[in-house]
């Protein structure tokens, strides 16, 4: 069943509650983290059978291709290993059991957890980085092969953290018809001014058609302003050096314009407020009820899955300057715990996670789940260009993966408060939508609330 937003905002305050009292002890622990060289083939040599567990929040279709990937391990592999892959709940659950884990000292071998939980999991130096483990098994995956966009993510102070595995973009869909209708062309649709412009135009045009609509429950989409602005949410460098995210900054020109816009949209009646169910606004878009939407690739098998045709995906719109604004990643990565696991099961992990970014497994899991495959040798297989070619909207998320550079901007914030500067962000900025705040003191309130969040988490964290 779907978590809906409301209780998935609930659950992300209990859940970052538990973070802190985890990370906490783990820092205070006698237990460190794993030292010395991350563990190479012969730790492995050197074993026998080996059964690595696998804890991973991912339901519906893009679970069960998770699963059939590891059997497939299972029953392939030369190595005398098995995974036990565990269902825990959804990601907030996953990650809840994992911070008692922590804390009771029995984490799983591997842990698939979401893009906002980077932060903490790398705050808690429990696990072994992805970079270290690679150089140490030159054999296995080549982390060249993994999309820049996606390692730019999981990376910091230049070391990459963990192996992305299922990957989606931000992108922007339009109703083909609805725009011919109210003569908008598709190619004004690069810049928030161009945008804003159509939206409205739509909206005149055809009264009864909203011109414009995004996710109501995710601040996902403030972050994605921001990188679009080529701006840093997030400061001293979005998090990725040093000690880490100090504060939240919504200073950024570009980055409070586009801000700016959705919100004028919103606020104007241009913008169709569908509440936190990401549901109902893909409903809405399937039923002709508004024009344009921001969504994520994952919509894409939703829309297909409705009926909709006759709809065209696009990248989102960009106001900063070629070669540092883009989109943000979202998605999940694999972790390889370090402390309590011994070598031949680090080394296990690390040669499951091969073959799961492997090419041809890569291939298989996104068109069963509709994830973007993480791997780019997938774009060479002539069974993924013919893919391509009969689906138009998953060749627009490989072309945004493609051209989103590897900035700081498009790296995101990297901080363990994360979760709770999102509701933060939503609470603010959703008033100024509503008309019942003005921009600029929502600004102000979600900036200021959003670095006390960050500061209190790092004072919590012991940083």
């Amino acid at each position: 069943m779907r978590t809906d937003h409301r209780t998935r905002r609930r659950l992300a305050v209990t859940v970052l509650a538990t973070l802190v009292t985890a990370l906490s002890a783990a820092c205070s622990s006698s237990t460190a983290p794993a030292s010395g060289p991350a563990p190479g083939p012969s730790a492995l040599a050197q074993a026998g059978p080996v059964t690595v567990t696998l804890w991973y929040g991912l339901g519906g279709a893009a679970g069960k291709a998770l699963q059939d990937a590891v059997a497939g391990f299972n029953a392939h592999n030369g190595d005398h290993i098995t995974v036990q892959a565990v269902f825990q709940g959804d990601y907030d659950d996953t990650l809840a059991k994992y911070t008692s884990a922590i804390r009771d000292g029995n984490t799983p071998d591997m842990l698939l957890s979401n893009d906002v939980s980077t932060g903490f999991i790398h705050d808690a130096g429990q696990t072994v980085s992805a970079q270290d483990l690679a150089a140490a098994n030159p054999g296995e995956l080549n982390l060249q092969d993994l999309r820049p966009a996606a390692r730019n993510y999981y990376t910091a102070d230049g070391k990459l953290l963990s192996a992305p595995f299922n990957t989606s973009m931000p992108m922007l869909y339009v109703n083909d018809s609805l725009l011919t209708k109210a003569g908008v062309d598709k190619a004004t649709l690069t810049t928030m001014t161009g945008l804003d412009a159509a939206a409205r135009k739509i909206h005149s045009a055809i009264p009864e058609v909203a011109g414009f609509a995004e996710p109501q429950g995710d601040g996902w989409w403030f972050e994605q302003m921001t990188a679009a602005a080529g701006a840093e949410y997030c400061t001293p460098d979005n998090g990725r050096t040093g000690t880490g995210a100090t504060a939240l900054s919504l200073n950024n020109p570009e980055q409070r314009a586009g801000l700016q816009t959705v919100t004028g949209l919103y606020a104007d009646g241009v913008a169709l407020n569908t509440g936190s169910d990401d549901d109902a606004l893909t409903q809405a878009f399937i039923a002709g009820k508004v024009a344009m939407m921001f969504n994520s690739s994952g919509v894409i098998g939703n829309l297909t899955t409705g009926g909709l045709t006759g709809y065209t995906a696009l990248p989102i719109p960009l106001s900063g300057p070629a070669g540092q604004a883009g989109a943000i990643i979202g998605g999940a990565s694999l972790w390889v715990s370090g402390p309590g696991h011994d070598a031949a099961h680090q080394a296990a992990s690390w040669k499951v996670i091969s073959y799961l970014d492997s090419p041809p497994v890569q291939e298989q899991f996104s068109h069963a789940s509709g994830y973007a495959p993480i791997n780019v040798r997938v774009d060479q297989s002539p069974t993924q260009q013919q893919f391509l070619a009969q689906h138009p909207a998953w060749a627009a998320v490989m072309q945004e993966f493609d051209h989103t550079p590897a900035s700081p901007a498009t790296a995101g914030c990297l901080s363990g408060a994360l979760p709770r500067v999102r509701q933060a962000m939503i609470a603010s900025l959703y008033r100024a939508f509503g008309g019942t705040t003005p921009f600029d003191a929502a600004i102000s309130d979600a900036q200021s609330t959003s670095t006390n969040i960050i500061r209190d988490y790092r004072e919590q964290a012991g940083q």
